[in-house]
């Protein structure tokens, strides 16, 4: 056998077997988590139930553009105790088993209506868990705390200003009150 040939093909298969674990197909999630395990579909779901819960609007952004998922994704896993975790996590399973008893399908591939639907059903507590219950209403509060706390809403909608007062003007004289 030839030396070239041969060196050439221990590179071609060393570069292979480097490259091999990355071509491997997992569902992972892609936001970096100490304490959650995420699958990459159950935070597409959490990116649409955000969507679902404040939608875009032609003269504002919604959820999903604002990352909201990621931000209550981090909130969890960062800001509350194991236990909260595992309620957490048995009302995500919880909540993508109801979504698919209820149409038949998984919740990223409802209609806007078929969320609008599923979701009042579940603020009026109509035939579900305590388990899906906290886990909707933990998503909804950290949803809105998520928008509420975007450059954008403070903004647009709050006018918030870095600086109070409409100008500043340092050299302007006190008049006394007496």
């Amino acid at each position: 056998m030839n030396r070239r040939t041969a060196i050439r093909n221990v590179v071609i298969i060393g570069a292979g077997a480097t490259l091999l674990p990355a071509c491997k197909m997992t569902d992972k999630g892609s936001i970096p988590l100490k304490n959650l395990s995420i699958t990459g579909s159950e935070q597409s779901m959490l990116e649409e139930l955000c969507e679902a819960i404040i939608p875009k609007t032609k003269n504002f952004t919604g959820a999903k553009e604002l990352k909201s998922h990621e931000f209550l994704l981090t909130m969890i896993d960062d800001c509350t105790s194991p236990e909260d975790q595992k309620k957490f996590m048995d009302g995500l399973k919880a909540f993508d088993k109801l979504s698919h008893d209820k149409f038949g399908q998984i919740f990223t591939g409802y209609t806007p209506e078929q969320k609008k639907s599923l979701l009042s059903d579940i603020e009026k507590g109509k035939e579900v868990s305590d388990d899906v219950l906290n886990f909707y209403r933990t998503v909804k509060r950290y949803t809105i705390q998520s928008f509420t706390s975007s450059k954008q809403y403070m903004i647009d909608i709050r006018k918030y200003k870095m600086a109070p007062g409409p100008i500043f003007s340092g050299c302007v004289p006190v008049k006394s009150i007496s």
